[in-house]
């Protein structure tokens, strides 16, 4: 059923049966292979493949079954969320680049019944069907009978045999998607969002959004994040977006699709920033950049004229005619949002959790406050108490699966305690300023979010990643003193010896100190030879670094 908020359907069904009918031959989804070669779904295509794998369930009365999906962004990897949810079963989404044993214990935690699994799972799926861990194994990509093409067929001579495509009736509160936490603790927790949670998010997470004709993600579908902000918010509006799926691809594929939007998390952002200025050094225009940027950001503060056609000259000649990114999953500079509006290009941050749907508020394409994650979505609510960000609304999720404890730690009545820390502006837009988890606490009472350090250290060029901690120097937890572990970006640092690396680093850290106050002082420096596991929202999994 749509309801009277624009792009809001109460079921996955109702969302499955309007944008086919809506949007019709319209190009829906496209996905790139090895050679660059684009596969396309039309809504209706993308509609009709989607309502026949939810009638092969529905004709074996299959309702409520929790259903895996394992394996890399892909086409098929819609089809299936889409026909398992508007069938009344749940998705199970599970993240695809953990180890093999690492899936298959997150797989029995879930319960699941049936597994679709990609290329790289496959052998997940047919170990956990040989041992009845799973009672059913289909391939994703795959042609056979046992894949979601194989399915898809024999769905659609059901469907042309009864008349119509099946589900049974579905309703909004009912579960449709299981969904792991990504967090940078070591414990993932199950989530449990219902079809109300999801779609009412996707409705308000639009407004103020003109995310143009065609978007390019490739944030994971099996992470809430891409898989509301990215591909159904995309869907839903009857917009082109193209999903990669493989991370040695992105940029390619990026250029290959010619988006104007595109969903990214910070690492993503800091990226592609920094190859803007790899290349202007390749070229030995380095200096030139610089006194474009100082000349645009001058003009900007004087009469607040943020347009500098050399400079978009410049993004243009990178990135074609990408003029929004809809950023969040973590902390992204304000140096490096204004940096991008003085190329042309407007970055839209936002802010959510897992538990949340995910969003919980995001600012508007147009305006917005730089540094701010936006203003609160009309399905929830937010307060701050002891500087945390809790959160209430029809957004926040059913509960956790197996996770009654757990919930009993999160939940202050109706409100969710997100572990961010951050405040309010008067005029209603957040601020986040850090983890609460990851506070370190000294001896003298002063608390410091690492975060804060790090975005300072990220300023730096040669720096890819970094990772501020508390270095015990005592007997007891609170001794500690400030300690920066740095992977250096390898094409940067090519030519640099370790000792040239460190040095460079130690003098620009020591020109950081200096602004800082003594407690907040930087003084150990560790170079590390291999980026940081990282969650998917790009994120340091601090507990393994």
């Amino acid at each position: 059923m749509k309801t009277s908020k624009p792009y809001e359907y109460s079921t996955f069904a109702d969302y499955l049966e309007g944008i086919g009918e809506m949007y019709g031959d319209k190009p829906a989804l496209s996905v790139y292979d090895r050679r660059g070669q684009e596969t396309m779904l039309t809504y209706r295509q993308l509609s009709d493949k989607a309502k026949a794998l939810a009638t092969v369930f529905a004709d074996r009365n299959l309702s409520g079954a929790h259903i895996g999906i394992v394996g890399e962004n892909s086409l098929e990897w819609v089809i299936a969320y889409l026909g398992i949810t508007a069938s009344g079963n749940i998705a199970v989404c599970v993240d695809a680049e953990q180890s093999d044993a690492n899936v298959e214990e997150m797989l029995v935690m879930a319960d699941v019944q049936i597994l679709f699994s990609g290329a790289d799972s496959k052998n997940v799926g047919e170990k956990m069907l040989s041992a009845g861990k799973v009672e059913e194994h289909y391939e994703l990509e795959g042609k056979g009978k046992d894949s979601v093409s194989g399915l898809c067929e024999k769905g659609e001579a059901l469907i042309q045999e009864k008349g119509q495509w099946a589900h049974p009736v579905l309703d909004p509160y009912q579960t449709a998607a299981l969904v792991f936490t990504s967090g940078t603790t070591s414990v993932s927790k199950m989530v449990l969002l219902s079809h109300h949670n999801i779609l009412i998010n996707v409705s308000d997470s639009l407004e103020g959004v003109e995310a143009g004709p065609k978007v390019f993600s490739a944030l994971p579908c099996y992470h809430t994040y891409g898989m509301t902000t990215a591909v159904l918010d995309t869907l839903v509006r009857g917009a082109h977006l193209c999903l990669n799926g493989n991370m040695r691809t992105v940029m390619r594929d990026m250029m290959l699709s010619k988006p104007y939007c595109m969903t990214a998390v910070p690492l993503m952002v800091e990226a592609i920033y920094k190859q803007i200025l790899l290349g202007a050094q390749k070229a030995g225009k380095q200096g030139m950049l610089d006194k474009m940027l100082r000349n645009a950001a001058r003009k900007r503060r004087r009469n607040g004229d943020v347009s500098c056609p050399e400079l978009e000259a410049m993004w243009q000649q990178y990135f074609g005619g990408l003029k929004l990114i809809i950023c969040g999953g973590a902390h992204l500079s304000v140096e490096i949002e204004e940096a991008f509006e003085l190329f042309g290009v407007h970055i839209m941050q936002g802010y959510g959790i897992t538990e949340c749907s995910p969003m919980v508020s995001a600012n508007e394409c147009h305006g917005g406050r730089l540094g701010s994650v936006g203003r609160t979505l009309a399905c929830c609510q937010v307060r701050v108490v002891d500087e945390e960000i809790q959160v209430r609304g029809e957004n926040v999720m059913k509960g956790y699966y197996k996770g009654e404890d757990q919930m009993k730690e999160v939940m202050d009545g109706e409100w969710f305690r997100t572990g961010d820390l951050g405040y309010v502006d008067k005029d209603g837009y957040i601020y986040i300023t850090g983890r609460k988890k990851n506070l370190i606490v000294f001896k003298n009472g002063k608390k410091l979010s690492p975060e804060k350090l790090e975005t300072l250290i990220m300023q730096i060029p040669i720096v890819k990643e970094v990772m501020v901690y508390g270095a015990s120097q005592g007997t007891s937890a609170d001794d500690v003193r400030l300690a920066a572990s740095i992977y250096p970006d390898p094409e940067l640092t090519k030519d640099m010896s370790t000792y040239d690396i460190l040095d460079s680093l130690q003098n620009q850290i020591n020109q950081i100190n200096q602004t800082l106050p003594l407690y907040q002082h930087i003084q150990m420096v560790n170079i590390r030879e291999q980026e940081f596991k990282k969650t998917a929202s790009k994120k340091i999994k601090r507990y393994l670094a």
